[in-house]
C-alpha cells in the first residue's frame, strides 16, 4: 500500500497483494486485486475467471444475512452475475437465508435465458443445480411471479420436449399450482429419462404422493418403491 501508485499496479506487486489478501482472509480485497490482474492479462482468461469465481463464491457463502448477500450481489458486474456457478450459488444462499423465491428467480433469470439459447451453456451438474434451486424457489413467493415462471418453464419444456430435467421441473411446478393431471404426465415422463439419482427419486416420490391423493394405493406403493431404489 505504501508503494507509489504506478508501482502498486505492477503485476508483481498485485500478485503479492493477492496472495497476502487471501492469507489474511480479506476476500473483498483479494477479489478486487484478482480483477485488476485479469485486466492486466496476468492469467489466462480461463484461469482468471476461475480465480474470480472462487473468490466471489467465498463471499457469497460468507454472507450471514440478506443485507450482506445483497451487498455482495450488488458489487458484481453483469458478466459475473451471469456466470452459472455464481448465480446458482447466490440463489441457493439467498433461499437458505430465508428470502422469498421471487428474488432468487430474478437472479437466475439471465442464466435461465442463456441456457435456453445455448444448450451447451450449462454442464450436467449445473443443470441439475439450477433445477433444484428453481424447484425450491417455486414453493414460496407471490402467486403472480409463480405464474410467470410456470409459463416460462412450460414454454421451455414444450420447446425441448425430450429434456427430462425440464419435464421434471415443469411437473413439480404444475404440482405446486395443483395442476394434478399435467403434473402426473410430466413427472411420469421425467422419471424414465432423468440421469440424476436425486431428481429421479424426487420424481418418484412426487408420483407416489399424486397416487395417494387419487386413492391409488397400489400405484403409490410402486412409486415409493421406485423412489427408494433410485
Amino acid at each position: 500500500d505504501a508503494l507509489p501508485q504506478g508501482a502498486q499496479r505492477r503485476t508483481v506487486a498485485l500478485r503479492i497483494k493477492l496472495k497476502a489478501a487471501r492469507l489474511a482472509r480479506q476476500t473483498p480485497v483479494a477479489l478486487e486485486t484478482a480483477r485488476l490482474l485479469a485486466k492486466h492479462r496476468a492469467f489466462s482468461p480461463a484461469a482468471a475467471q476461475s480465480l474470480v469465481r472462487g473468490l466471489i463464491n467465498e463471499m457469497i457463502l460468507g454472507a450471514h444475512d440478506l443485507t450482506q448477500l445483497q451487498g455482495v450481489w450488488n458489487g458484481l458486474d453483469v458478466a459475473e452475475r451471469e456466470m452459472p456457478e455464481i448465480a446458482i450459488q447466490a440463489a441457493q444462499r439467498l433461499m437458505a437465508l430465508g428470502a422469498d423465491g421471487a428474488m432468487a428467480r430474478s437472479w437466475l433469470l439471465p442464466v435461465w435465458e442463456q441456457a435456453l439459447a445455448r444448450p451447451d451453456f450449462l454442464t450436467d451438474v449445473q443443470g441439475v443445480k439450477l433445477v433444484r434451486v428453481l424447484e425450491v424457489g417455486l414453493v414460496s413467493g407471490d402467486t403472480v411471479a409463480d405464474r410467470d415462471w410456470l409459463a416460462r418453464i412450460e414454454m421451455a419444456q414444450q420447446r425441448f420436449v425430450r429434456d427430462s430435467n425440464l419435464q421434471y421441473l415443469a411437473g413439480k411446478a404444475c404440482m405446486n399450482r395443483q395442476l394434478w393431471g399435467k403434473a402426473q404426465q410430466l413427472l411420469s415422463q421425467a422419471s424414465i429419462g432423468l440421469k440424476d439419482a436425486g431428481l429421479r427419486a424426487s420424481a418418484w416420490r412426487a408420483l407416489a404422493e399424486l397416487a395417494e391423493q387419487r386413492g391409488d394405493a397400489g400405484g403409490a406403493a410402486q412409486a415409493w418403491k421406485r423412489a427408494a431404489e433410485s
